[in-house]
């Protein structure tokens, strides 16, 4: 008879509960470990975001421990809070999922031996910043093992680190059918969700307002269409602003191009998945990326996309209705290439594509390995 798989007690820390990369693929793993029979719990050292609010809600239903503060918390009290997390959900394992995070819950149990504490990376150099890099060195060694969404993540660790602690790479995953079922009505939620004219081109970017996702080429790429005749796609900007002087610049730009009309900024949405489905083009030309989330979620979807070239998309440049752009692209090389998918009314067409690869089912049994090889059972303080 084979035994039975332990049970384990599992902790996620986040900075802040949102609609972003690392803070959704949590909630999908949480789900995941919840159906599995674990006991899980989430830390975080900023208040939710309103509209992440829900998915907690669903979460704690379904059994998950929440120990999410009501304020914004200042660096003693998070090294408090998470101890007293700790303390109370006693986990056998740690997934502290971003740098910041993870400095924090190794500074709060940097004398204990128990529980594990794993480092997710979740860009590609999060040790880019001197302050933290000094205070990683200080307690990198309390990492059971780093995870990385990307090898080059992995890489800049080990080399600003210069430490040997175990590091392995995990792919983000998505829930496939989430975002592919809902694509099966295109129609139906183009016309739900965006109100769009019967010519009319629906080209949406998902991310952060910030220089990293590069609106401004997005924007300027639709000025050269205007240019060459080409005056009927509306560019959707959904996600947070993440940098005010930056949103400022590329609404600026969009004016004085003369298409401030056709560029609309949503903020932070929730229904990503119909957004998607309703879309004509998915664009991102992001200056550099990790492993993104939206980019998986945005295949699933069967738009046609257009990526940067860089090497967080290399993976994805195989698939069928993709067409890849400079590392970093320029307007004029991104308006360049929406005009010849325009012409080619490439854009109409959904595209079947294999994602087996980049599942949750995938992301989540990769993280049970892990857990299953580093947890500290019956950790006690």
């Amino acid at each position: 008879m084979t035994a039975a798989r332990p049970r384990f007690s599992i902790m996620h820390v986040v900075l802040e509960p949102r609609y972003s990369g690392a803070e959704t693929l949590v909630r999908d793993l949480v789900r995941a470990q919840i159906a599995a029979g674990h006991r899980t719990s989430i830390t975080a050292f900023r208040p939710s975001q309103a509209n992440f609010a829900g998915e907690l809600e669903s979460l704690e239903r379904h059994g998950c421990e929440l120990h999410i503060p009501q304020r914004n918390l200042g660096k003693w009290g998070r090294l408090s809070w998470v101890w007293a997390a700790v303390k109370n959900a006693r986990p056998d394992i740690v997934f502290a999922h971003s740098i910041l995070p993870s400095v924090y819950t190794r500074l709060a149990l940097r004398l204990t031996r128990r529980p594990a504490i794993v480092t997710v990376l979740h860009s590609d150099d999060d040790l880019s910043d001197t302050a933290l890099l000094r205070l990683e060195r200080l307690v990198y060694t309390r990492n059971a093992c780093v995870v990385g969404v990307s090898a080059k993540s992995v890489e800049n660790y080990q080399r600003r680190t210069r430490g040997g602690v175990p590091a392995q790479i995990v792919q983000n995953g998505i829930d496939i059918a989430h975002f592919a079922e809902p694509a099966r009505v295109h129609r139906h939620w183009r016309d739900r969700v965006y109100g769009a004219a019967r010519d009319e081109i629906i080209a949406l970017q998902v991310g952060r307002i910030s220089i990293q996702k590069q609106q401004h080429v997005s924007v300027e790429a639709l000025i050269r269409l205007k240019t060459q005749g080409v005056c009927n796609i509306r560019l959707v900007l959904a996600g947070a602003c993440g940098d005010s002087q930056y949103k400022e610049k590329v609404l600026r730009i969009a004016r004085e191009g003369g298409v401030e009309d056709r560029v609309h900024l949503v903020g932070t949405q929730r229904n990503i998945a119909e957004m998607l489905a309703g879309a004509n083009l998915f664009l991102m030309p992001s200056g550099w990326e990790a492993h993104s989330v939206a980019a998986l979620e945005a295949l699933a979807s069967g738009v046609f996309c257009v990526f940067s070239g860089i090497q967080a998309f290399e993976d994805l440049r195989s698939f069928p209705g993709v067409a890849m752009i400079g590392a970093p692209p320029t307007g004029e090389e991104l308006g360049h290439c929406l005009e010849g998918v325009v012409r080619s009314e490439a854009w109409e067409r959904r595209h079947e594509r294999n994602l087996d690869q980049f599942s949750m089912s995938r992301c989540a049994a990769e993280y049970m390995r892990i857990t299953e090889e580093f947890a500290s059972i019956d950790s006690s303080l």
